[in-house]
């Protein structure tokens, strides 16, 4: 019954994406995110002999109810590991995001700004000798641009900013500890129309 009801929302999102004229016209949908790789070295970053690596993914799916009105969502992973330490972050939640139609008359080549809002709820796993497992929230706006390499596939560019607030659940429960981030990445999104 669930993969009906999903192949069902999916044909439905298609046809209704079929009669869209730009890829951020209302009915249009959009599928992409960002990935990066990152590694530290030099004594600054160096616990030991180590240095840090972390890998993370954010994908998004979003649909335009409306010209330049996009809702959807969004997922976060990150793995951090450093030695025998390892931090693996897991968030979902729902985004809104607005278009500016920058170049109404041409598709490939052009050029459309946007900014974001997200909330996700998500969990943290720490380990390091044992184990601590924390939950929390994480909320922010991310702007940036999608350039059109073709008629359906744009590169992104942004600028991501987040507050989280995170309360540790095993072994103990804690207070919560919140925190921000600016993160400035690269990635591709699909879009169809």
């Amino acid at each position: 019954m669930k993969r009906f009801l999903l192949t069902a929302v999916l044909v439905l999102f298609a046809f209704s994406a079929m009669a869209a004229e730009s890829p951020i016209d209302k009915g249009s949908m959009i599928v992409g995110g960002s990935a990066y790789f990152m590694t530290q070295s030099g004594d600054l970053y160096k616990v030991g002999d180590e240095s840090p690596t972390t890998i993370a993914f954010m994908p998004e799916f979003g649909y335009f109810i409306a010209p330049s009105i996009m809702i959807g969502a969004m997922v976060h992973f990150e793995n951090y590991k450093i030695g025998d330490s390892k931090q693996t972050f897991l968030a979902f939640g729902p985004m809104i995001a607005y278009y500016f139609n920058m170049n109404p008359t041409q598709i490939k080549g052009a050029i459309y700004p946007y900014v974001k809002g997200m909330f996700m709820m998500g969990t943290e796993k720490y380990e390091n000798g044992g184990t601590e497992k924390y939950s929390g929230t994480q909320f922010g706006g991310k702007a940036g641009i999608n350039f059109m390499l073709a008629d359906h596939v744009a590169l992104d560019f942004g600028v991501l900013f987040t507050s989280d607030s995170f309360k540790q659940k095993e072994p103990t429960e804690t207070e919560s500890v919140s925190g921000t981030t600016i993160q400035v990445g690269a990635g591709i999104q699909a879009f169809v129309f």
